[in-house]
């Protein structure tokens, strides 16, 4: 019975593994490393699952170190979007992205594209009241805002806990089991 407990919690330790594989980006837009014409409105990552939306950010900055990212991201199905704000310069610019991924833990990562020209001034783009999103600048801090809580393994708790559970409960079974054969000599 014992045997049977330990062979039960290798194979649920064993495909909670791969169960808990991180979302991986499929591409963005504009595509890394790549040139762009003029300064593009928004900024696209393609994930291979649907990603959360708390927690995840993206920040767009130029050469100088200004901030271009505006109002929150938006997730569809895998695809997470962050708007700009209107009138970028031509240039170089770098995004930083920390997206959680559909297992809950966050990923993140960095991308570079090229505007060749500036973007529409503010009068050229629609305006909104967008609110803009402060980019994660520390691995610990976003983090805080992640509201699933994996164990410190990388096993999120609720397997931990179902583990413990069906244990205790194929413990129980072989004591009960036990005390029969033993009230049965």
């Amino acid at each position: 019975m014992a045997l049977a407990a330990v062979v039960l919690l290798i194979g649920l330790l064993g495909s909670a593994g791969a169960a808990s594989a991180h979302d991986s980006v499929e591409s963005t837009s504009p595509a890394d490393g790549s040139t762009v014409a003029t300064a593009p409105e928004q900024i696209t990552i393609t994930l291979n699952n649907t990603p959360g939306a708390l927690g995840s950010a993206i920040s767009v900055k130029d050469s100088t170190g200004t901030e271009w990212a505006q109002g929150p991201v938006a997730v569809l199905d895998g695809t997470v979007t962050q708007q700009l704000k209107p009138g970028e310069p031509a240039g170089k610019f770098t995004v930083l992205w920390r997206i959680v991924s559909s297992d809950s833990h966050p990923v993140e990562g960095t991308f570079t594209f090229t505007a060749i020209s500036a973007a529409a001034g503010p009068g050229g783009a629609s305006a909104g009241t967008l609110v803009p999103v402060a980019p994660p600048t520390d691995s610990a801090t976003p983090a805080a805002a992640v509201p699933a809580v994996p164990s410190a393994d990388g096993i999120p708790w609720a397997v931990v806990v179902m583990i413990a559970v069906l244990v205790a409960l194929v413990t129980g079974l072989a004591l009960t089991a036990k005390r029969r054969l033993n009230k049965a000599d």
